[in-house]
């Protein structure tokens, strides 16, 4: 899931990265995170199609093939902010409701890679990610560069989903 911050334009890399290690990767964009990196770019790396809207396939709820982890990274101020208070008005923020209740029953994992300039790092912030966190989310800690906080390195979210896929695994 790619919400809108300046580090969606290395959202491709992670995705082929997770691919590489045999992951099948969907990607749910914000018309945000567009702005960052273009959808035909995404469906590249990921090989399949980008949700960027809610349609009459339900893809938010993914019934027909469930999602053992949802990444959000980059996760904007926005998008934790709303998962944290229950706001599902966007295709992000539906998939994550839908992802927090399959979280609940033990049936998937939720990761939240904040990246956003340091200055955004308030009470309000921490608050909701110990929100999240408290509820079995997972947050990711940001990489902290010249005042900002990055997304963590490609690698070390790799990790965090291979985790995350073999606790959820052994849930089921």
């Amino acid at each position: 899931m790619v919400s809108g911050s300046i580090a969606a334009f290395t959202t491709p890399y992670l995705a082929r990265a997770l691919r590489r290690r045999g992951g099948s990767v969907q990607a749910f964009c914000s018309g945000e995170a567009l702005r960052y990196v273009s959808e035909e770019t995404l469906e590249w790396a990921t090989t399949r199609p980008v949700v960027t809207r809610l349609g009459a396939d339900a893809e938010h709820l993914s019934d027909s093939s469930p999602f053992d982890v949802y990444l959000v990274a980059p996760a904007s101020y926005n998008t934790i902010g709303k998962m944290a208070h229950g706001i599902a008005d966007t295709v992000l923020c539906a998939t994550l409701a839908s992802a927090l209740g399959r979280m609940e029953r033990g049936q998937a994992s939720v990761l939240v890679a904040p990246a956003m300039h340091g200055t955004m790092h308030t009470s309000m912030l921490v608050d909701n990610c110990r929100a999240l966190a408290a509820t079995g989310v997972r947050i990711i800690p940001p990489r902290d560069d010249y005042g900002k906080h990055n997304l963590p390195r490609e690698d070390d979210l790799v990790s965090e989903v291979i985790a995350a896929v073999r606790t959820t695994s052994a849930k089921k």
